[in-house]
């Protein structure tokens, strides 16, 4: 995979997993709940909820390129359609309406409970999967070997799942203030948009040069 398509991808995953979902939420809920201890049982619990979600659409990917390279792109283009929808969503969602985080009720306290919990909640989140489904397809090449592009790729995503929960978990209080303002969740919302429909130019057209 060129370098230049693994920074493209990393670039706009972490935008993708940064904006403020039910997972990200529930880092937040268990880190004002119980501080910073509870950053590496959050964040992992959410990494592991998305290997699930991640290997369905890698072995879609794959199926569909083994079918037919056409059928894949079809696919592609799909993904990129519902990941405009999410964004155009995003943009046209109320904002500052539904709670930051709850931390009233929160049922585990102990590290291996939080991980199975956070786990759950991820694993159950039907954004989160089709996030994975739309987003990696688009960076896979179908003219390349695809199991060392599924594990960058797949690897990647993951550590990124878990990565982008620790400024939730470590500046708790920060993160809570900021996402209240309206105008900065609204910017968040609507950058997260550009960057995928930007990154999807990008790779089209790199990909024809490279053709």
């Amino acid at each position: 995979m060129p370098l230049s398509i693994w920074i493209l991808f990393a670039l706009v995953a972490t935008v993708v997993l940064i904006v403020p979902g039910r997972s990200k939420r529930l880092v937040l809920a268990y880190a004002l709940a119980h501080g910073k201890r509870s950053v590496f049982a959050t964040a992992t619990g959410t990494a592991l909820g998305g290997v699930m979600a991640v290997a369905a659409a890698l072995a879609l990917s794959w199926a569909l390129i083994s079918l037919s390279p056409t059928a894949f792109t079809v696919f592609q283009w799909i993904g990129l359609f519902w990941l405009m929808l999410f964004a155009f969503g995003l943009t046209r969602a109320p904002v500052g309406i539904e709670p930051v985080a709850d931390n009233d009720n929160l049922p585990e306290e102990k590290p291996l409970r939080v991980i199975v919990h956070c786990f759950q909640r991820e694993s159950r989140d039907p954004r989160s999967s089709l996030i994975a489904a739309a987003l990696l397809p688009q960076f896979l090449m179908p003219s390349a070997p695809f199991l060392p592009q599924a594990l960058t790729l797949g690897g990647m995503f993951l550590a990124l799942a878990a990565l982008t929960c620790l400024p939730y978990a470590i500046f708790a209080e920060s993160a809570r203030k900021v996402m209240r303002k309206h105008v900065v969740r609204r910017t968040v919302n609507r950058s997260g948009g550009t960057v995928l429909i930007a990154a999807k130019a990008v790779t089209a057209g790199y990909r024809k040069i490279a053709a």
